[in-house]
């Protein structure tokens, strides 16, 4: 008797994170079958998944871009072009002081394997220091440091 593996991967699919039944055997399936090129290897994974998984039909395309995102992962390969997309705006007056932010922000999001979808506008109400709004809320104001940046926003996703 062969026994299936079961093991849950935590993966970002979109903005969430979801566990996915027997990912890693999957992507190993996927990768013996010797098919080449983006699309037929996550059609071998995808077709492997829905087997154990519940995949709804609107978020068929994001994980098929976190399925590939793993692929990429496995194979120690450059996978920050399918970072999940989120949408951020910067409040702040023009100068160093919101461009270092900015970059901050940044920084922060990409370790969280996230890209950032920019907006900025200017200070609210006689606000001089940055702000930085997720998902409608402002998550930070002034400069904190990486640690409380970082714990701030990871904190304002969970909410979600």
């Amino acid at each position: 008797m062969r026994f299936k593996d079961y093991t849950v991967a935590q993966v970002l699919v979109g903005l969430h994170r979801i566990g996915i039944v027997g990912l890693h055997e999957a992507l190993r399936k996927a990768e013996e079958t010797g098919v080449t090129g983006r699309d037929a290897i996550v059609d071998q994974a995808m077709a492997h998944l829905s087997r154990h998984n519940y995949i709804p039909d609107a978020q068929v395309d994001t994980y098929r871009i976190a399925v590939w995102r793993e692929y990429l992962r496995g194979r120690g390969e450059d996978f920050s072009r399918f970072y999940s997309e989120v949408p951020v705006t910067v409040r702040g007056e023009a100068g160093d002081e919101r461009d270092r932010f900015i970059g901050l922000v940044r920084g922060v999001l990409a370790e969280l394997e996230l890209r950032p979808m920019l907006t900025v506008t200017p200070a609210v109400g006689g606000e001089t220091n940055p702000q930085l709004d997720i998902g409608g809320a402002a998550i930070v104001r002034g400069m904190p440091s990486y640690r409380a940046l970082k714990q701030a926003v990871r904190q304002s996703l969970s909410d979600w």
